[in-house]
């Protein structure tokens, strides 16, 4: 299988610690798809400041593509500050800064080079709401990372970005399954083929439109969350696709419930190292540097 996973790149700096993890949901969903022994892509525009060179080192030495990301002279690459204790964060700020590489512009290279992948993965992150429907109209499976935030569970939102979606994901408070499945009801109602919840320490719900499937979880006493729901969701899309997955194909309980398993099982594991999958380097300012952030 060939993953492509389009959007957004970024640098968490753990501030109280003083260590630069890249990230992005993209970038991280790329490199856990990598490591599970499948040909991975990130899709994404880049800055040419110190920071991209970090994104770019991590996407490399994780065997992780990178030809088709479009690199912006002169641009330079979101941070997010977080203070992190005991395994939870804070966000403290994001600086984008005035010329933020920004989201993607996908031209027909770019559309043809997606339509050659498996499955394309993207998310809310990504800031390419309007683009998504040339993308879910392509040949490969497409999945959604509608994330934690409100604004991204309206109407309107789903309205512009549901065309041909194959999983759409959420990270949700607990619910119970009649909750859940009223808020499953206008998503497949658009034609989303799977939903999917994550609950934190409750598990994950799980609809097909007809089913509606749950899977407690094991708690594990974790290092770090950040990236959690990105190595699950690649974990879940890779073990799915290893059991027979097609574009707009609802995939029979067997298939769903070792998905699950195995989303659970990859995001434990991510949750026992810092950052979005692992890769840190240390500022110069807490290394006897001058005090720049790299």
């Amino acid at each position: 299988m060939k993953l492509i996973a389009l959007g957004d790149n970024c640098i968490d700096h753990y501030r109280n610690t003083g260590k630069l993890f890249p990230g992005g949901n993209a970038v991280n969903v790329a490199v856990h798809a990598a490591r599970l022994g499948f040909e991975a892509e990130y899709l994404g525009c880049l800055g040419d400041d110190a920071y991209a060179e970090v994104l770019e080192r991590a996407l490399r030495e994780n065997h992780v593509a990178a030809a088709y990301c479009v690199r912006l002279p002169a641009h330079t690459t979101k941070i997010c500050r977080y203070d992190v204790a005991q395994g939870e964060r804070s966000l403290v700020e994001v600086v984008a800064g005035p010329a933020w590489a920004g989201p993607v512009r996908l031209d027909r290279r770019a559309l043809a080079h997606l339509a050659e992948a498996d499955l394309v993965a993207s998310s809310c992150n990504a800031k390419i709401a309007g683009q998504l429907a040339a993308v879910q109209a392509l040949a490969p499976i497409f999945v959604y990372d509608f994330g934690e935030k409100e604004k991204y569970r309206t109407d309107a939102y789903y309205d512009l970005v549901c065309h041909q979606i194959d999983l759409a994901m959420f990270s949700c408070r607990p619910m119970e399954r009649a909750v859940f499945a009223a808020f499953c009801a206008p998503l497949h109602r658009r034609g989303v083929v799977h939903v999917l919840a994550t609950l934190g320490a409750q598990g994950q719900l799980l609809s097909d439109g007809k089913n509606i499937y749950q899977k407690g979880l094991r708690a594990v006493s974790a290092c770090d969350t950040m990236g959690a729901g990105d190595a699950f969701l690649a974990s879940f899309s890779c073990a799915l696709y290893r059991a027979g997955w097609q574009k707009g194909r609802v995939m029979p309980p067997s298939a769903l419930m070792n998905a699950l398993a195995e989303g659970q099982r990859v995001s434990a594991q991510n949750c026992m190292r810092e950052g979005g999958f692992g890769y840190g380097v240390l500022c110069p300012k807490h290394a006897g540097g001058e005090g720049k952030q790299i």
